[in-house]
């Protein structure tokens, strides 16, 4: 069975809130009631962030962190280079600039726990910090911290882990249909590139060296996030298996950064269709509540394959959780599929295993190519509206 890619998330949702004993009606109020109890920003925390030092701290890391990668790729430290502009301001920077209009603002949001964890979620990952695993691609390095929506305080000692989709739309550790090479690779079951955990610090940050994720069909290019449990245990082998998170969600990026970086091989040689964020379904869910769940960024040099360096302040409710549900396992021995997955009809072919929980409570998947909410954050972050280029911190000619 074959499904034209245009059609799959709709067609997806459609089969979800249409299975048997599924009250959608139920669901959707249930998400209203959540979102009407619980800030979509981090606005009301800025004043007690700043008198905590929490902003000069993050300041002072992104730059070092910045510095440091610039180093080690042989680039000239950004004090001596001229500066382009903010991705969201059409302020110019100067050479003169200081690290604090470069590497603050409140640029943060809470993804609503109800958003979805996705098809691609395996357990038994690894904690470490370089997730590349020899993946060609624009390397990427984050720095994320949590925030707590109730305390305001900076989230510590939990394990945040991500995961995206390699250049050519392949997550490792999966065998589906709809995994870019499908069920061809069967070697992709006992991979873990772009995969990984840590465990925040005191500031509630973690890093990560990963690389920029590729597009697949249906969906924007993205990249998934979750927040463990606090009484979460890493087994002896450094990997994390509890499967209950205080949120899941998923981060995007500007379109004219993915325009960019997808004109480079090998993301030009993926041959799956391309959603933009105006068209993703999830993405308008998640803006539709006036969230902004994008990454800030600034190129490492003058060219993109240099890198790039993206953070993010992300908030949670630390007082909500809930079981996701995994695609595959991870052993020592080599990844499983999990077998006991929801089971959708007409849909063994893509999910031999079940359908994971793939979308959030209350989900309802928009018309990919028409009938497009009009929401702000999505307009200006897709190129609709002529986008600033991103600051460049390598020297420029």
């Amino acid at each position: 069975m074959r499904i034209p890619s245009v059609l799959f998330v709709p067609l997806l949702a459609t089969a979800i809130v249409a299975h048997p004993g599924h009250r959608i009606d139920k669901e959707l109020q249930k998400r209203a009631e959540f979102l009407a109890q619980h800030t979509n920003n981090l606005e009301h925390c800025a004043s007690i962030h700043k008198a905590a030092g929490l902003d000069k701290r993050a300041i002072d890391r992104r730059a070092a962190r910045v510095d440091e990668l610039l180093k080690v790729r042989g680039l000239p430290k950004r004090q001596t280079s001229p500066l382009d502009k903010s991705h969201k301001s059409d302020k110019p920077y100067t050479a003169k600039t200081s690290p604090s209009e470069v590497f603050s603002g409140a640029k943060s949001c809470v993804l609503s726990p109800e958003a979805t964890e996705g098809p691609f979620y395996v357990t038994g990952e690894s904690i470490r910090t370089n997730l590349v695993d020899g993946e060609l691609g624009v390397p990427l390095h984050l720095d994320i911290q949590l925030i707590d929506v109730n305390t305001c305080k900076p989230v510590k000692d939990v394990y945040l882990e991500i995961w995206g989709a390699n250049s050519t739309g392949v997550y490792s550790g999966a065998l589906a249909l709809v995994n870019g090479n499908g069920m061809n690779d069967k070697s992709n079951l006992n991979k873990a590139f772009l995969r990984g955990i840590q465990q925040t610090d005191s500031d509630g940050v973690v890093q990560f060296d990963t690389n920029f994720p590729g597009h697949y069909a249906g969906r924007a290019t993205h990249m998934h996030v979750i927040t463990h449990v606090e009484d979460t245990k890493a087994k002896e082998n450094s990997t994390i298996w509890d499967t209950r998170v205080r949120h899941a969600g998923q981060v995007f990026f500007d379109q004219a950064l993915i325009n960019s970086i997808e004109t480079n091989a090998p993301y030009s040689t993926n041959r799956q269709s391309r959603t933009a964020n105006k068209n993703d379904a999830i993405l308008i869910q998640e803006t539709a509540n006036k969230a902004d769940p994008f990454f800030e960024y600034v190129q490492l040099g003058t060219n993109l394959k240099d890198g790039v360096f993206g953070w993010f302040s992300l908030g949670v409710n630390m007082t909500y959780s809930r079981s996701i549900m995994a695609v595959a396992q991870k052993f020592k021995e080599g990844g499983k599929m999990v077998t006991t997955n929801p089971k959708i009809a007409g849909f063994d072919a893509i999910f031999p295993g079940g359908f994971p929980t793939a979308f959030q409570p209350g989900f309802k998947a928009a018309a990919v190519e028409t009938d497009v909410p009009k929401v702000a954050n999505v307009q200006e972050r897709d190129g609709s509206k002529e986008a600033p280029a991103p600051q460049v911190l390598g020297e420029v000619e």
